[in-house]
């Protein structure tokens, strides 16, 4: 093996940092994969089931009825939960809305409440639709 000196083996052990950080980074876009993947296994374990909407619907009558009336058509300046533009929101989307909130909208964060119970909202406030 040639003796590269102290500045071959700067250069050496700078390439191998290089190569691991590299793959670390393709490491990370494959992470990102799956942790895109993530909201679409939710969606299957909540969106669409009957079991789930129940539940979401009690949940919805305990804390967002108040505002958003019983068939989530919005009191006052509460969103209307029917409408194409909240419907058009994928349902990761809107549990990360329900998670952060919009204070400046009166919309108040329900990160205090668990993960599967705003899916589960979610799974409800999916089924609603526009209503002439």
């Amino acid at each position: 093996m040639r003796n590269f000196g102290f500045c071959g083996a700067i250069l050496m052990v700078t390439a191998s940092v290089a190569l691991a950080a590299d793959a670390g980074g393709a490491r990370g876009k494959a992470a990102g994969a799956t942790a895109q993947s993530a909201p679409n296994a939710r969606e299957q374990m909540y969106i669409g089931r009957e079991d789930q909407i129940r539940a979401g619907e009690k949940l919805f009558r305990q804390h967002c009825a108040e505002c958003h009336g019983a068939d989530g058509h919005g009191i006052g300046n509460a969103a209307n939960l029917q409408s194409p533009h909240v419907q058009a929101k994928s349902a990761a989307e809107l549990v990360e809305f329900l998670r952060n909130g919009n204070l400046w909208k009166g919309m108040p964060s329900w990160a205090g409440l668990p993960k599967e119970r705003r899916w589960q909202i979610v799974a409800y406030i999916k089924t609603l639709r526009t209503q002439p």
